[in-house]
Parts: C-alpha cells; structure tokens; sequence
C-alpha cells in the first residue's frame, strides 16, 4: 500500500518560485474545504471539484449537505490571479497535479514492481476516488474501471466481510543451497500447529482454515528480498532447488534480469494463516428496459480541460439498473460519492450495480 498526500482536502497552494502544489498539508475535516463553510481559506481538491462542476452544491452527500460554490469560487480567484490564470484554468490545474500525485503512488506499486496497468481493471473505492478514477485509469491506459456502488463506505464493508487472518515469521538467513532442511520443516510445522489453535480460538471450523506459507528470497549480499510461495508438507532439497528457480524468474519479471550464477539465500520463514468467514449475499439489480433517462437529475456544465465547458447530464445512480449505459461526459451522483465519465467513455451496470467504465 502506497499513501498520497492528495485527497480531497489536499491544499493546493504557491512556492517561493511560483510553481502549484497540492497536498500534502490538508484542511482535514475541521475546519475542511472552503466550501463546507467551517472556516477553511485556503483552496482544497474538493473546491476545485466544486467549481469545475464535478460535484454540485446542492446534491452532496445526498443533499444533507450544502456546499458553499461562491466561496471556493473566491479562494480559487486568488490562486488563478497569483498563477496569471483563469479560475477554471487553475480548478483543472489543481486536479491535475493531484490527479499526478495519484498516478505517481499507482506506477510504484505497479510499473515499478513489474506490473503492467493495461493487464488489470481498476477497481475504485472512498467518497473522493471516482472524481478521479477515470482520468487516472486513461493516463495508464488501464481498460476496465469498477467502481462499485456506495464506494465511500467500501472500506466498511471490506472491514465486516474480510476473513480473519493472523501472520506469523521468524528471520532465518540461510544459503538456499545448503540450508538447514530440518529447521526450516520443524518452523513451519511450529507456524501450522500455532495458527490452527488461534483460528480454533477465533472459532473458524478446521474445513474453513488455509494455511499459506512463504520465503523471503534474495542474492546473497542484496538489501531487499522477493517473497515467494512455498509448498506445504515436509520440504526437500528438490523443493529448495525449485524455489531458488522460481527466484531467479520472479527477480527477472520484477527487475528485468536474473544473474543465475550467483547463490541465492532465504531471509525469512512466513506463513498466512487464513479463516474464511461466510460472506452475505450482494443485493442484484433488475434488468433494465429500456435507456436511463429516469435516473436524469439535471443537466449542468462541466469543465474538462480541452474540451472546455460541456453539458453534462447528471444521473442518481439509485434509479440505474442492470444492463443500462451512461454515456460520457456524465456524471453520476449517490449519497457517499460522485463519478466522473469522461467525453469518449461510457459506464455500463452490471448485475451487482457495479459501474463497469469503459472508452466507448
């Protein structure tokens, strides 16, 4: 997991030369962006969504609250006037260097570790994250976006369906080659017996447990390892030999060479001990009959760069069923979130009420 110093109550603000920052000092909740009216001045990611467009003030969080336009239109006045901008020149300049600051954190944990976006589908969660998840998903060229439905409580959700896991490790820096067979057998079967009586004592039935070992992997001399899946029962030297291959074609995808001539050692013994939990039923949506034009709100304008200011329709996403198509540039509002569909995509629903964005 990689934090970002650029959420919706990222700052955005000048340095000494002149050059536009966002985040990573934030106006947090108290007193918040200049548009929750509590006593926030300085221009945040959420004003400069606010007067882009992108979020409406007299919608958000379902019309329980309503947002101050005028006054995040007056702190982002100053910042334009100090960029020799105009205002909706700087709003999008504020999104786009959060929008930078993302795509930074998104390439360390994919690029960088030998992963290519196009292969995945991004999947979008938080009240702020679909603001922004298509603009992101077009950068890295990434061709599948979900985003399902109230992302603002899906970390919530994740927190009461997860299953119960419990980590266990112990340092054993050994040549591959010549490691100690019997220690390495005898810690992970200590690891095993250990974790079944903690999942018992958490009440998982043994059918529902999963044990998953590993090894952390590297060149003898190197300062930072791969871990690698190890298989279970009793481990022999031909198991040893086939994870110190395995290294050697992991280092080579995660780094783009192997030197496979050079010994191999293992770092540390791990092992994930796992117990599944029943997960509910998620509700299914019925089949739409026809095109969406019942979840239309309003229509109102939008700024995207480029194209300017364009008249965007704005959807509630509780009136969208199964198999209807919002076609972009849109907007789709519910209570916890809002999303923006881009001109040149569109955003299907699938059977769980997912949004599935797409380039059309």
């Amino acid at each position: 997991m990689v934090e970002v110093g650029a959420g919706g109550g990222s700052i955005a603000w000048i340095d000494s030369v002149g050059a536009l920052h966002v985040g990573p000092r934030s106006a947090g909740a108290e007193p918040g962006p200049v548009c929750y009216g509590k006593g926030g001045v300085e221009p945040t990611v959420t004003d400069a969504n606010l007067v882009l467009g992108r979020l409406c003030e007299e919608h958000f969080l379902g019309g329980a609250v309503r947002l101050d336009k005028q006054g995040a239109t007056n702190a982002l006045k100053k910042l334009a006037e100090a960029l020799g901008l105009e205002l909706l020149e700087a709003a999008y300049g504020v999104i786009e260097i959060a929008n930078a600051s993302m795509l930074r954190a998104m390439r360390s944990i994919s690029v960088e570790r030998g992963y290519d976006p196009r292969d995945f589908s991004f999947i979008v969660f938080g009240g702020a994250g679909p603001l922004h998840a298509n603009a992101l998903a077009a950068e890295l060229e990434v061709k599948r976006v979900i985003i399902p439905p109230s992302p603002g409580v899906a970390s919530a959700l994740g927190l009461i369906v997860t299953d119960v896991k419990h980590d266990y490790s112990v340092t054993r820096t050994q040549r591959l080659d010549t490691a100690n067979l019997d220690e390495i057998n005898a810690t992970y079967s200590r690891f095993e017996a250990d974790a079944r009586a903690q999942l018992a004592r958490d009440g998982i039935a043994e059918r529902d447990m999963k044990l998953l070992r590993f090894m952390d992997v590297r060149y003898v001399g190197q300062s930072y390892e791969l871990r690698l899946p190890v298989p279970h029962g009793k481990l022999s030297r031909k198991d040893l030999e086939e994870i110190i291959a395995a290294f050697h074609e992991e280092h080579e995808r995660v780094y783009g060479h192997a030197e496979r001539t050079e010994p191999v050692e293992m770092v540390n013994l791990r092992l994930e001990a796992v117990g599944v939990i029943v997960k509910p039923r998620l509700k299914r949506l019925h089949k739409a009959s026809g095109p969406p034009d019942n979840a239309v709100i309003h229509v109102r304008d939008v700024y995207f760069g480029d194209e300017g200011l364009v008249s965007c329709k704005v959807y509630d996403r509780r009136r969208l069923l199964f198999g209807h198509v919002v076609e972009g540039p849109a907007i789709v509002e519910e209570h916890d979130s809002t999303t923006v569909i881009l001109p040149g995509y569109g955003a299907e629903v699938d059977e769980l009420g997912n949004l599935i964005i797409l380039k059309m």
